[in-house]
């Protein structure tokens, strides 16, 4: 008798924590989820810049919330779960500039002589630990 409730108590514990772990998989899944669209919604879509400063204010407030460390030149540095990080490319002079190297000469400069000029998403990666994005690339197409 006493084998008997031993091996249904395991059976319990191994049905229980496999449960446990199933249902975990599917909350972090729908956090992810959530979370991406915030981002998500830029992808594919002809944005402009002021549209821009608007993505650039909340990825900085989304990395400082989630207490992400910076790097000596000011970028975010990924973190492998939660880190964002935007790269703008301007075709103006063929050069790449990071969100954060904007954001930290000045948004409202950027936003002067860029705020009508339409950029698009042209690449997103995601982390593949948590499945969130982690980094984003949008492309000057006006000038």
């Amino acid at each position: 008798m006493k084998k008997i409730a031993i091996f249904l108590l395991i059976i319990i514990a191994i049905v229980s924590t496999i449960a446990y772990l199933y249902l975990n998989n599917i909350s972090n899944y729908r956090n992810a989820q959530k979370e991406n669209q915030k981002f998500e919604m830029y992808i594919d879509k002809e944005i402009t810049g002021t549209e821009i400063t608007t993505l650039a204010n909340k990825v900085v407030d989304y990395n400082e919330q989630n207490k992400i460390e910076k790097d000596n030149k000011g970028k975010y540095i990924d973190n492998g779960e939660n880190s964002i990080n935007i790269d703008i490319k301007f075709i103006d002079d063929d050069v790449t500039y990071n969100i954060e190297k904007l954001y930290n000469r000045g948004i409202n400069t950027f936003l002067y002589y860029y705020g009508d000029i339409v950029f698009k998403c042209s690449e997103v990666q995601y982390h593949s630990k948590t499945n969130k994005v982690k980094y984003m690339m949008f492309e000057q197409i006006t000038q």
